[in-house]
């Protein structure tokens, strides 16, 4: 018998459009390959009926990413001026989309997951939104883990819970303003910047480059949304083209 991977946590329509959507919860006991990040388990929001590959190139992934500025579909269609979404979809994402398909993860309860999730840390949208997905479903899975770390780009919407969701994720802002926005909601912050830069009231992100990469994501707690009383972070843009973006910023 195959070796089970992961769970599914929920499968049902998308809080962002109504469209089909999974979540697979994996690498709860295995270590990540992702040096950033360090052993935490993972978690992938994804359409439940076509492929990550057909629904970025479609736009189909709209129901899982909402109205984020970086989904390559809207930066294809010059709707977004935004870097492109630093997620290989070809590579993880496909395979654990085509993993799912073959049944290589079990559907369980909340309680189920959540006793495989005691005492581990876990990614909320390691792929996609946290919002797609019920909050109460992260809630319930999360209870007895050792924490979370999330970002979501949908916490502008008017159907934002922010009490519920302040809790569980990081408000994700790509400039100064939305950051201010996102405070003024009851958020705490994680910005991308464009080359270094640190406002007040923010800290470097430990993991990244900029502070020496002195800790994982794993090992920080930061990223855990209003659950702690800590600065918002900033990180410098790396995505694809960072280098480009910096140098049009300084001769603007």
């Amino acid at each position: 018998m195959s070796k089970i991977l992961g769970y599914i946590a929920y499968e049902g329509p998308s809080e962002i459009d109504g469209a089909p959507i999974v979540v697979i919860i994996n690498k709860i006991d295995t270590d990540s390959e992702n040096d950033k990040t360090g052993a935490i388990a993972q978690s992938f929001i994804l359409r439940s009926d076509i492929s990550p590959i057909d629904a970025l190139n479609t736009g189909a992934d709209e129901s899982i990413c909402g109205d984020c500025g970086h989904r390559p579909y809207l930066i294809k269609t010059g709707q977004s001026d935004e870097p492109p979404c630093y997620v290989n979809v070809g590579r993880s994402v496909r395979a654990v989309y085509e993993a799912y398909k073959r049944g290589r993860y079990v559907k369980a309860d909340p309680a189920t997951i959540a006793k495989a999730l005691q005492g581990k840390i876990i990614r909320l949208g390691t792929y996609g939104d946290p919002f797609a997905a019920p909050v109460a479903m992260w809630a319930k899975i999360t209870r007895y883990a050792a924490g979370h770390r999330g970002y979501t780009h949908q916490w502008a919407r008017p159907d934002f819970d922010v009490a519920a969701w302040a809790p569980m994720v990081m408000a994700s802002a790509d400039n100064i303003d939305q950051a201010a926005h996102a405070n003024l909601l009851g958020m705490r912050v994680f910005r991308v910047s464009i080359g270094v830069d640190v406002q007040a009231g923010e800290a470097s992100c430990p993991a990244s480059k900029e502070a020496g990469a002195r800790a994982t994501c794993a090992k920080c707690p930061l990223c855990s949304g209003t659950s702690i009383n800590a600065r918002d972070i900033v990180i410098a843009d790396h995505a694809t083209g960072h280098a480009r973006r910096v140098i049009k910023l300084a001769t603007a």
